[in-house]
């Protein structure tokens, strides 16, 4: 998925306007089908660039960035689906915001396994979740976490149509404090949307992990 959003954050007692660019994608590399097409596996290398950008700045400069690559394995057995995703991840702080800031960068590169389990119990609504754990962490980090969520997009032969996404992590390191993602719009196009974003809970940047924050915002997306 690639995404540019428009919002604010308020983390600690400090309110910022944010902008946010993600840019996200799968290359697939091994595909197989049985001749109903009732069983599927597949496998991809997963990979994505997530950063903010200080609007209140003279130089709107670059916040944090943090990058994440993996290798995805999927089966899909009728509409029940199953994945695993090896991934790293690595987090920076942007140049001019630590000068700034006089924030100490911290170490969050880590490599770990996700399992997630995948369901479409009503027509255009999809649920998943499940566990993950790390495998190599460059601090002492807790180890287990948990994703579940939904997605909802109305029939495609409506004349207009809407789309709604909730997504939940929690993590052992924050004291399974919940983040909770919320997205809520309409789908311009094919795989195009415009909605609204609200978040609540740790910081789903890297680098402000620790720290509780609250979103709401403007999101224009595409999702392949």
């Amino acid at each position: 998925m690639h995404r540019i959003a428009v919002f604010s954050a308020s983390r600690d007692s400090v309110r910022d306007g944010i902008a946010s660019a993600d840019v996200g994608d799968r290359l697939q590399f091994w595909i197989r089908r049985d001749p109903d097409g009732a069983v599927e596996y597949a496998g991809a290398i997963h990979g994505g660039v997530f950063s903010r950008f200080d609007l209140g700045g003279p130089d709107q400069a670059l916040i944090e960035v943090h990058y994440r690559i993996g290798v995805l394995l999927r089966a899909r057995f009728g509409g029940l689906a199953a994945r695993a995703e090896l991934y790293h991840v690595s987090s920076h702080l942007g140049d001019e915001f630590l000068v700034d800031s006089g924030v100490r960068p911290i170490s969050t590169s880590r490599e770990g396994l996700e399992f997630l389990l995948q369901g479409s119990p009503l027509p255009g609504i999809t649920v998943y979740g499940g566990p993950g754990v790390l495998l190599r962490t460059s601090r002492d980090l807790d180890r287990l976490s948990l994703r579940a969520g939904a997605d909802w997009e109305s029939s495609p032969a409506a004349h207009a149509r809407f789309y709604a996404s909730v997504d939940l992590f929690t993590w052992a390191e924050s004291e399974w404090e919940p983040a909770l993602a919320t997205e809520l719009g309409a789908a311009l196009g094919r795989g195009a949307r415009l909605g609204l974003l609200f978040g609540l809970g740790p910081s789903r940047a890297e680098q402000f992990f620790r720290e509780s924050e609250r979103l709401l915002g403007v999101t224009i997306s595409y999702v392949r």
